[in-house]
């Protein structure tokens, strides 16, 4: 029906909402110019998208009211955000617990946040460079969190 989304060329994220006020963020396949611009003003009626599960679709264009560019930083900025803000850094925050929280919840805490940001979830996604980087720089600092309140 339409070709899978491996090795299919550069994607950028966007946030989309549509006519209807639905939003969701996705992936989308831009074409040989690596411009959103060209991919929204070109013939082409339909997006080639892939939403954070994975899972691939053809969104038309027509359906669509707003879509935005979704910028996001690079793993070294991350890092040097949290060099210059280091009194910020929060464990408690990172993980979202409180700050009486128990042993257990700490852990439980942990594990999902590890999972939700653990590269081999997005091994088989073709997402942007910048995302793959962000993903594993707040796998960092979850890691961090984790190592200074966790038990």
């Amino acid at each position: 029906m339409y070709e899978s989304s491996k090795n299919s060329g550069v994607r950028a994220l966007v946030f989309v909402t549509y006519g209807d006020g639905a939003t969701e963020n996705l992936s989308i396949k831009l074409p040989l110019t690596s411009k959103l611009n060209d991919a929204l003003n070109n013939a082409d009626v339909f997006l080639d998208a892939v939403n954070g599960e994975g899972k691939q679709s053809l969104i038309a264009k027509s359906r669509i009211a707003r879509i935005e560019l979704v910028e996001v930083p690079k793993a070294s900025q991350m890092n040097q955000f949290r060099r210059e803000n280091d009194r910020a850094f929060d464990p408690h925050h990172v993980l979202g617990v409180d700050k009486g929280a128990n042993a257990e919840a700490i852990r439980a805490a942990y594990r999902a946040l590890a999972k939700k940001y653990h590269p081999d979830r997005f091994q088989n996604m073709d997402l942007p460079r910048e995302m793959l980087d962000y993903a594993a720089a707040m796998l960092v600092r979850i890691n961090l969190a984790y190592e200074q309140i966790g038990s």
